[in-house]
This record gives structure tokens, C-alpha cells and sequence, in this order.
């Protein structure tokens, strides 16, 4: 009976002298099988005993019962160098908790909030923060040969708290997350790409932020920089949403704005009806009617499949933008003549931000479900937590 517990528990390193099992929980008593012990100080081997002392250790949870092991410890005195020492047992140190339990934290933790786990395990806020923190450690640092002998790499921002905003660097070839920054900053920006293995990376897809682009060259100057597609058409509904709000007003008995950002070959026949007596409605006020023709040309532009028909397009959408009425329009056509080649790098390999846009939706769920974080290395440690496989972290908690 006795090595089915050590079996069912997984208590290989000990003797199990006997167990009493309660509606709240497992007491398993155990000691260390040896009769001898090394000396820490001087490699001696003795088997004087010096003191006896117990403790408690929170093992694992199994049916809703705190298996606690009650380790029983001695302490050997060494006749060599006339020094006391504390034995010691694989996989039990002076923490409260044994691996096995930090291990099945760090699983909880990877799927659900922390409050839920601390509440679900009765440990206190303290010991499971240690656990992330610890548990973090190990994949800090990103091992460059496993992304792959060419890869695009994704940079974007995200909040954090509010207004306060963190870095965001995506794998977009193999689809993972790299690193979340404590911060947005260039210097941010500067020590991670003077870190990576700039051999390896072959694109680098930003949105619009002049200051990314300047670090991006200077520290990868044979890089390509692609402006993410999805930026540049939320950019131009953001101009013809400027447009809509000074001229359509609340009174006029559909939602307007819905029916411009609406792709034109979504919408139905009632819907062009509308949208024709909105553009007739504003005959006087031909901004609007450009500012969305500009926008359904710039999605045009976006489905083409060759580059040299590309530039062709996009020097007549620079004409539509300066020749328009909406200064909204004109500082939009000079924001795409400043990023006219990064846009166009879109048609060499057509990469996007999308799956760094995916990663922050997860993270936003990752802090609703939290209820928010104060601390920035702990929200590190926990989002980064959320993306690694359950494979990786079963892998890490065996070694």
C-alpha cells in the first residue's frame, strides 16, 4: 500500500511511514530513506544525528483534498570539520510547497486568473506571484534557433494599464509571441532588436510610427519595413469618420457611419440606396463623398497582385487625397507619400500585423479575466505565461 502512494504522488525520494485522510485533506507522513548524509561544508560523510525537526509541505490537490506531506528532517553533525547541516531531500526545500505543487500552479495559472487560483489552491497572493515570477525565469530569454532561418518579425503597441502602453514583438511566420516590453519607448525598441539574431529576421511589418521606423533602420539596416495593411485602412477611416462627424449629424434617421465603413460589395440594395440619398443629401459638401471614394480605392489598392500595378494605383490615390476638399483628406495623402515604399513592400510577401493583432485580443481577454494588473512585472510574466504551449510547460516541469 505503501508504494501505491509513493506512486499515486509521485514520492519516489522518501519513506511514507503512514497517511490520515480528512474531509479537508491528506496527511502523508514522510522521511528521507538514508542512514547517512554528506556534509555541505567539508564533503564528509557522516551519521551522527544532530537534531530532529518536522514540517509541513503542500504537495498537490486531489479531490478537492490538500495532500500535505508531513516531512520529518534531521540534521547531521559532521566530526570532521565540527559542523552542523540540514539533509537534504530531492524535490523538497525550506518553501512551503513542493515542485509538484508550483508545477500544477503554473498549469492553473496558463488558463485561468490568479485570484481563481489562489482561491481554488488556499495559497496566499505572495507565494503565487513567487511561482510566476520563478516560472517566468526560465523562458525569458528567447531561443533565436527555434524561430526559424528567415522570419517576420511583428512590432506593435498595446496598453497596459490606461494610457500606459507596453511593447508588443510577434513571430508572425511561426506564430508566436517573443517578448511584451515594460513600456513603448524607442529604448525599449533599441534593446530588443540589439538582442535578437538579426541574421535571422527578414521583414519587419509596424504600423505608422515614425519613430519604430527610424530605430528599425538604424539598427537593421538591411531589413525590409512593411506598413501593416490594416493600419493604413483604419487610418483612413478615422479621416472619413472625421469628415462624417462635422457634416452628419444624429438626425438623420440611419446610422451613416455604419454604412461607410462598410465595404461597398457587402452592401445590399437598400443599403447603396441610403448610402446614394446620404451622398445626394451633401451634393454642397463633396468631402464626404471623397473621403469615401478615396477609402474604397485604398481597399482596392489592397487587392491587387502585382507591385508595379500597386505603385500605379497609389500615385493616383496620392492625386485623389491632394486634390480633395477635406484638409482630413490632404493630411492623409501626405502620410501615405512619406510611407509610399514601406506601404508598397506589402505586395513582395503581403505580411500583415494580424497575428500580433490576435495576440493582443487574447491579452485583453487575459485582463478582463484578471480584473487588471498594478504590478508591470507580474502582468509580463502573466501574459507571457498565457502563449507558451501546455507541452513546453509539462516539459519544463518534469526536468
Amino acid at each position: 500500500m505503501q508504494k501505491d502512494i509513493k506512486k499515486l504522488l509521485g514520492l519516489q525520494y522518501v519513506l511514507v511511514d503512514s497517511w490520515e485522510i480528512s474531509d479537508q485533506e491528506i496527511i502523508v507522513k514522510i522521511r528521507s530513506p538514508r542512514t547517512s548524509c554528506m556534509c555541505t561544508h567539508c564533503t564528509n560523510t557522516t551519521r551522527r544525528i544532530h537534531q530532529y525537526k518536522s514540517r509541513n509541505i503542500l504537495h498537490t490537490v486531489w479531490q478537492d483534498r490538500k495532500v500535505i506531506l508531513h516531512l520529518k528532517v534531521r540534521r547531521f553533525y559532521c566530526n570532521l570539520c565540527k559542523k552542523a547541516f540540514t539533509e537534504y531531500i530531492p524535490g523538497l526545500d525550506r518553501r512551503r510547497t513542493t515542485d509538484n505543487f508550483r508545477n500544477i500552479l503554473i498549469k492553473e495559472i496558463s488558463g485561468k486568473s490568479l485570484s481563481h487560483v489562489r482561491q481554488t489552491n488556499a495559497i496566499s497572493v505572495s507565494s503565487l506571484y513567487s511561482v510566476l515570477r520563478e516560472n517566468h525565469e526560465k523562458f525569458k530569454e528567447i531561443d533565436w534557433e527555434k524561430q526559424g532561418e528567415k522570419f517576420v518579425l511583428g512590432i506593435d503597441e498595446h496598453s497596459y494599464r490606461g494610457h500606459d502602453l507596453v511593447l508588443t514583438a510577434t513571430n508572425i511566420t511561426k506564430k508566436k509571441l517573443l517578448m511584451i516590453g515594460r513600456d513603448d519607448t524607442l529604448k525599449t525598441l533599441t534593446e530588443f532588436l540589439q538582442k535578437a539574431d538579426q541574421k535571422r529576421i527578414s521583414e519587419v511589418c509596424i504600423d505608422m510610427k515614425m519613430g519604430y521606423r527610424n530605430v528599425i533602420e538604424r539598427e537593421l539596416p538591411k531589413v525590409k519595413i512593411t506598413v501593416d495593411k490594416f493600419h493604413v485602412i483604419a487610418y483612413a477611416n478615422k479621416n472619413l469618420d472625421e469628415v462624417r462627424s462635422i457634416l452628419v449629424t444624429k438626425n438623420h434617421g440611419f446610422k451613416a457611419r455604419r454604412l461607410l465603413f462598410k465595404g461597398k460589395e457587402k452592401l445590399n440594395e437598400k443599403e447603396k440606396t441610403r448610402l446614394d440619398n446620404l451622398f445626394k443629401k451633401f451634393e454642397r459638401f463633396p468631402s464626404l463623398y471623397q473621403a469615401y471614394f478615396i477609402k474604397e480605392k485604398l481597399r482596392d489598392f489592397y487587392r491587387l497582385k502585382n507591385k508595379s500595378e500597386a505603385r500605379k494605383k497609389f500615385n493616383l490615390l496620392l492625386i485623389y487625397c491632394e486634390n480633395s476638399q477635406s484638409r482630413y483628406m490632404k493630411n492623409f495623402g501626405k502620410t501615405l507619400f512619406r510611407w509610399k515604399e514601406n506601404i508598397l513592400n506589402y505586395f513582395d510577401n503581403y505580411s500583415t500585423n494580424a497575428f500580433t493583432e490576435g495576440v493582443h485580443t487574447k491579452i485583453k481577454m487575459i485582463k478582463r479575466m484578471s480584473f487588471g494588473f498594478r504590478n508591470i512585472d507580474n502582468y509580463i510574466a502573466k501574459v507571457t505565461l498565457a502563449f507558451i504551449p501546455l507541452f513546453m510547460l509539462i516539459q519544463h516541469t518534469i526536468c
